[in-house]
């Protein structure tokens, strides 16, 4: 029962989406897939559990529109010149007519009057992290499901790092593996550690978490992350303990590109790109964010570890306002200027950005061409982008924050709502999807007439 599963079970959404206003948008078709698909054929446990959280889920509501508008209430007044018990009220309405909890009124800034009126096209963490993701995954969206998946190599961060190299897409080599107490070389043949800064993380994992940095300050010391100075040898052995509960990747620092390091803030930027199988089944970028540390000394440039962030041009590589606040801790604070070093955001170019899309789309397609949407992270490197790590469920919460708008009637909802129909399709022919090499490679043809039958169409308003 992670936070995507409570909030699932605790937002109404079994009984609120078949009452939503019935268009034929793609974020209504969204929506209604989640519902026939997700909620409404799950297990029997899961539906007892939906069952039995239902009488809670009003005080739920309340009690966290009450946390909430005390939290962000107050700036938000005054920014906006909205009282605090008006905003708590808008919570209510907005949880009660489109399942969207209290955190996410703030996170999508539902207190703007034109953002609240699209608040249905709003594509939900948990509708996409507990629900769709593992069912468009599982059917590939209605195409072949090939014998061998690439999932594993999307988890375990040295195969993924293993299968870039394979396919000569940029990644960051890997010195060492640390697991169980045992040091394993992988890109380095010397004794001890390389005489440089180091990046360490798990190799399975996420958020930034347990991750820790290295700074060589010469004569075979190393500084930590926390301030503690140790030798080589005096490295080794702390790392050799660490991995007693879980195993690690001991890579090399990476250094932005010299035209965005003022934005870094001392702190690996990377972007976080959104791509997707379109129509023509070939793989499109659709949205991409960068990210940036706020304070300096921070590991990672996560936003769950108080990073902000900025939409960027998917056409040009521009960069808009930047942001923080997923958490629903939000105050209403944009920034057209890095917050600590005050270089400018608004209008900045990212370097290398035409090459970046074409990486990710190759990548895509050569490594994880059964994945039907991936968030990417991607670094920018003097000597061109670099892949970080990739994910197969993505966080839409930071793509819609940052970007200002709902993704769902977007470019990426109109292709995940394609991908979906194709998918029921699939499921409704009674066909399972054959095996790549089998005798039936054939695609189902989506008729508008089944669009019609399931009330679900992805064409725009």
């Amino acid at each position: 029962m992670n936070i995507d599963r409570i909030t699932r079970e605790f937002n109404g959404a079994m009984w609120i989406y078949p009452r939503l206003t019935a268009t034929h948008s793609a974020a209504a078709s969204i929506h209604r897939f989640f519902h026939r698909e997700v909620l409404k054929k799950s297990r029997l446990g899961e539906r007892l559990a939906t069952f039995a959280a239902l009488p809670f889920t009003p005080f739920v509501i309340v009690a966290l529109a009450t946390v909430f508008a005390a939290i962000n209430g107050p700036a938000i007044k005054k920014l906006t010149g909205k009282g605090v018990f008006r905003q708590f009220c808008e919570q209510i309405g907005i949880a009660a007519r489109f399942a969207i909890l209290p955190p996410w009124y703030y996170i999508f800034e539902l207190h703007d009057s034109a953002k609240s009126q699209q608040a249905g096209e709003y594509l939900n963490r948990f509708e996409m992290k507990s629900g769709l993701y593992r069912y468009i995954r599982d059917y590939n969206g209605g195409l072949p499901v090939p014998a061998e998946r690439s999932t594993s190599f999307i988890r375990d961060k040295f195969n993924f790092m293993t299968r870039c190299h394979a396919c000569g897409v940029a990644t960051v080599p890997v010195l060492l593996i640390v697991s169980k107490g045992r040091i394993t070389p992988i890109d380095w043949s010397g004794t001890g550690l390389p005489e440089r800064d180091l990046f360490v993380k798990p190799i399975t994992g996420a958020g930034g978490r347990h991750t820790m940095r290295w700074v060589y300050l010469g004569s075979g010391q190393f500084r930590g992350n926390c301030g503690q100075i140790v030798s080589g040898n005096q490295l080794l052995e702390l790392l050799c303990q660490a991995s007693k509960c879980r195993d690690y990747l001991v890579q090399p620092r990476l250094i932005n590109h010299q035209e965005i390091a003022d934005l870094a803030n001392g702190t690996l930027a990377t972007v976080r790109v959104m791509s997707c199988r379109n129509e023509q089944d070939k793989f499109e970028v659709t949205d991409a964010v960068f990210r940036m540390a706020r304070i300096r000394g921070a590991i990672v440039d996560n936003f769950h570890a108080g990073g902000i962030g900025a939409n960027v041009d998917i056409q040009t590589g521009e960069l808009g306002r930047a942001s923080g606040g997923v958490r629903g801790v939000t105050r209403g604070e944009w920034f057209e200027r890095h917050p600590e070093t005050d270089a400018p955001i608004l209008h900045r170019k990212l370097p290398c950005w035409a090459e970046l899309i074409t990486c990710v789309e190759k990548a895509h397609g050569c490594l994880f061409s059964d994945q039907v949407v991936l968030g990417w992270d991607v670094a920018l490197l003097d000597n061109g982008p670099c892949m970080i790590e990739a994910n197969k469920a993505p966080d839409l919460d930071i793509i819609q924050r940052i970007k200002g708008c709902p993704l769902g009637n977007e470019r990426l909802g109109k292709i995940l709502a394609f991908n979906l129909m194709r998918t029921v399709e699939v499921k409704e022919a009674r066909v399972k999807p054959p095996k790549v090499g089998g005798r039936d490679g054939s695609r189902v043809q989506i008729t508008r007439s089944s669009k019609r039958r399931m009330g679900q169409d992805s064409s725009p308003v």
